[in-house]
């Protein structure tokens, strides 16, 4: 009984083995077919690209060509180069800068048969042409040999990719007289290079000129031999150039090559005449992804044929089999409507079939009620299809079709994809029409550019110099302030860290490098350092220098550092004024009781050393040493009433005083009688000033002390007194407002720079010898009084050269009649 139950199914089992093998080879069959029409869909997209590219190359270069030939013949051209008048060469730069405006070119250029450059359109550029021979350019001895010549090179002098065009200049001889030159920069024509991943336009030799990708430029995209090396280098045609190639060999056009770990397909389209070429790499991803469709599809068919030979084999469970199929219909249907896409079915007369739950959700209609209707007609509005409809190209190319758009009714920005279905005969019957809803990442794209530039106008805002440093290339990249800082135009400097050691006193050399290897070893997490930096005229400058490593390789080891620098001189140089009154208010203190005490004991010294000498009158003897403990007496009580002086921290008796006569006043009185002369210049529209009389008298005694001992063998004390207006951001401790400055400069030996920072100490003196020897007070002193009456003093001197120094004092507001002395 088993025996005949088996061989009735034995039909059924033969049945499946067959249908099975047809499926598989079905399967197959689908999936190369899905397979060679996705890579003919890919190849031919990747053509349409490359044939666009070199279109949009061939458009913006052929006007430069166009450029130069218009300029050959023309007769100022000509006449420039036959007379050499200056008329003429004035005519001719003129007709070159309208050449240059006009058709947006980068330098137009006219050299003589010798190739010096006699007019040109940056003539009056700090490194314009004129003046400057171009004979060993390959666009010159072209041009000269009697012909149209384009040449791809690195300005030597602009340092700026270009794209040359030339053409000689016929004189009326019909002789070479010389050669016009027109240049394209090639940095805004590469924008459009950008919209594609892998594009570059190559030279004969592989090296890129042109990149999609900025880091590949001036790199060779295959191997290169090393004669050719050296002729690349020695041309100078393209500047710094890295023979490490992208690709192990010559790419061939319609070929598979090996790069960046992925295959990609070639196309290479010449460029030009002189074996330049466009290539484009194209990733083929997409082609699997049909092929894997396709053996889905296979697979999905096979489970149903098992399906449907369970029902078969076993009728007592074909009740159970359908239930099973009608569950998995549900699921399907489930699934179609729980996908979050919008996807419809639309036949091949624009109406909708079917329609799953999100696309019904987002038109505001029932699915039932959109059966039948115009697919325009739901997500246009329109009474026929627009020009960008997948639907109608995929009708007419007769192949998936896709595109990316902004749809008004569904209120979104969507990639579109409408997907073939055909007939039994072949015809195409509907599609499948997939959106896929892109506008959140349209929204964060938007927003993240926002924030990008918010983070730019945050940094410039800092007034910080910003770096990020490649560590695989050694190449930086420095924002504006950096150059700023260092004194450097970008044009100047090659940005790599050997430059920015350069950039650091050598004495702090050591300790930076110290940190930057500290953190590039993963020791600290961040690099920071303070130290002294050297810019371009030689100044020194505080700085505070911090950064971190701020991405890695897979395998952790840094690839990019990145941080700031911040100015911190201005900084340190108030903190050392904050310490410097700080000490100064705190010895004032001091000295005040010491010259109090000082003075009451050396008043009985000096009464008992008088009259010692009262009663060795006429002896010799005692006379001379008592005579000199007398004249010690006196320095010494002139001593106190200096520490006294200093001592004095009250508020000044402010009253209005005319500073020239004071001035004029005490520098009469010192500098009679002496080898030092002095000028005073003072503004004749002053404005007034409230001061302290006695204090401004002994401050200006002080200084013009100072000035007269700088200059033991004589000289001159110039004196200029002028209104001025402080800004409190512009670096000097006052507040803003209008100031008088007064500025006393001496012809003396100068103080040297270590000595500087500590003129203002008490008791600090430079004055060596005993007849000159000072108390060290007499800067102090000044010090002192000019932050009672907030103002400000400063000192620059130079060795040899003599001494400046720079008084701000605040002026009054008002009018008043003022005596030499102050009083009223």
């Amino acid at each position: 009984m088993k025996f005949l139950q088996s061989l009735q199914k034995m039909p059924y089992l033969r049945l499946f083995i067959v249908t099975i093998v047809l499926t598989v080879a079905a399967g197959w069959i689908l999936t190369d077919f899905l397979g060679r029409v996705a890579e003919k869909e890919f190849k031919d997209k990747a053509e349409r690209d490359a044939n666009l590219i070199s279109f949009f190359l061939h458009d913006k270069l052929n006007e430069v060509s166009s450029a130069a030939k218009s300029l050959g013949p023309a007769e100022a051209i000509v006449a420039a180069l036959s007379t050499g008048s200056a008329t003429d060469l004035e005519r001719a730069n003129k007709l070159l800068d309208r050449i240059k405006n006009n058709f947006e070119m980068s330098h137009s250029f006219l050299m003589e048969r010798s190739g010096l450059t006699v007019a040109s359109s940056n003539r009056n550029e700090k490194n314009g042409f004129v003046g400057k021979s171009f004979a060993g350019r390959p666009y010159f001895t072209g041009a000269v040999a009697g012909r149209l010549t384009t040449y791809f090179a690195l300005g030597r002098i602009t340092h700026e990719r270009g794209y040359f065009a030339s053409v000689p200049v016929i004189d009326s001889a019909g002789a070479t007289s010389g050669v016009v030159v027109v240049k394209r920069n090639i940095t805004p024509v590469e924008e459009f290079f950008k919209k594609y991943p892998h594009v570059y336009l190559v030279s004969p030799d592989g090296i890129i000129f042109i990149s999609s990708r900025k880091e590949f430029l001036f790199r060779s995209l295959w191997p290169i031999d090393q004669k050719i090396h050296t002729e690349l280098v020695a041309s100078g045609q393209f500047g710094k150039i890295s023979f490490d190639p992208l690709l192990a060999a010559e790419p061939r056009t319609g070929k598979f090559v090996r790069f960046e770990n992925e295959d990609h397909y070639v196309l290479r389209l010449p460029f030009g005449s002189d074996g330049w070429t466009l290539v484009l790499l194209d990733d083929p991803r997409s082609v699997s992804d049909y092929r894997l469709f396709g053996i889905i599809l296979a697979v999905v068919f096979v489970i149903l044929l098992l399906l449907f030979f369970n029902v078969l084999l076993y009728k007592d469970k074909s009740l159970q089999a359908t239930r099973n199929l009608l569950k998995s219909r549900d699921d399907w249907k489930l699934t179609f409507d729980t996908v979050p896409d919008l996807i419809a079915i639309i036949g091949a007369d624009y109406r909708i079939t079917s329609m799953n739950r999100a696309m019904a959700l987002r038109l505001g209609i029932s699915q039932e009620a959109a059966v039948g209707r115009h697919c325009y007609e739901l997500m246009h509005s329109s009474q026929e299809p627009p020009s960008s409809c997948p639907h109608q190209r995929m009708l007419e190319s007769g192949r998936a079709e896709s595109g990316c758009q902004f749809e008004k009714n569904l209120n979104g920005d969507f990639t579109v994809t409408a997907a073939p279905i055909l007939a039994e005969d072949g015809k195409i019957e509907s599609s499948v029409h997939v959106m896929h809803d892109v506008s959140e990442l349209k929204r964060m794209e938007l927003s993240l550019k926002e924030y990008t530039q918010r983070l730019e106008f945050v940094l410039e805002g800092s007034n910080d110099a910003t770096w990020e440093w490649d560590l695989i290339t050694n190449q930086g990249i420095l924002n504006t302030r950096y150059y700023e800082m260092i004194e450097y135009s970008p044009g100047e400097v090659d940005s790599t860290f050997e430059f920015f050691l350069q950039t650091i006193h050598p004495d702090d050399v050591a300790d930076v490098q110290r940190r930057v290897k500290e953190n590039l070893e993963g020791t600290t997490a961040e690099y920071q350092a303070h130290y002294r930096m050297v810019t371009k005229s030689g100044k020194i400058k505080d700085v505070m220098g911090r950064g971190k490593i701020v991405r890695h390789d897979e395998d952790g080891k840094p690839l990019i550092m990145a941080g700031v620098i911040t100015d911190v001189s201005e900084m340190k140089r108030l903190g050392a004024e904050v310490n410097r009154i700080n000490n100064l208010e705190s010895i004032g203190l001091l000295a005040g009781g010491l010259a109090h005490d000082f003075n009451n004991v050396l008043n009985i010294i000096y009464g008992n050393v008088t009259f010692v000498k009262m009663l060795a009158e006429g002896n010799p003897a005692f006379v001379e040493p008592l005579t000199d403990a007398e004249e010690a007496c006196e320095r010494a009580k002139q001593l106190g009433l200096r520490l006294q002086a200093f001592s004095q921290g009250g508020t000044p008796f402010r009253e209005p005083i005319a500073l020239p006569a004071l001035i004029e006043d005490a520098a009469g009185v010192l500098f009679k009688g002496s080898h030092v002369s002095y000028s005073l210049s003072a503004a004749d529209d002053l404005l007034p000033l409230e001061a302290d009389p006695r204090q401004i008298r002994q401050l200006f005694e002080n200084l013009l002390t100072n000035a007269k001992d700088a200059m033991p063998d004589g000289g001159t004390v110039r004196i200029d007194i002028e209104n001025c207006e402080v800004d409190g951001n512009k670096g000097l401790s006052l507040r803003s407002g209008h100031y008088v400055r007064i500025t006393i400069q001496d012809d003396g030996s100068g103080i040297p720079e270590a000595n500087l920072p500590k003129i203002f100490d008490p008791y600090f003196s430079t004055k060596d010898t005993y007849s000159q020897r000072g108390m060290g007070l007499g800067l102090s002193i000044c010090h002192a009084i000019m932050k009672r009456h907030n103002g400000h003093i400063s000192v620059e001197s130079t060795v040899g050269t003599g001494t400046r120094v720079t008084l701000y004092l605040p002026v009054s507001v008002g009018d008043s009649e003022c005596t030499p002395g102050g009083n009223l």
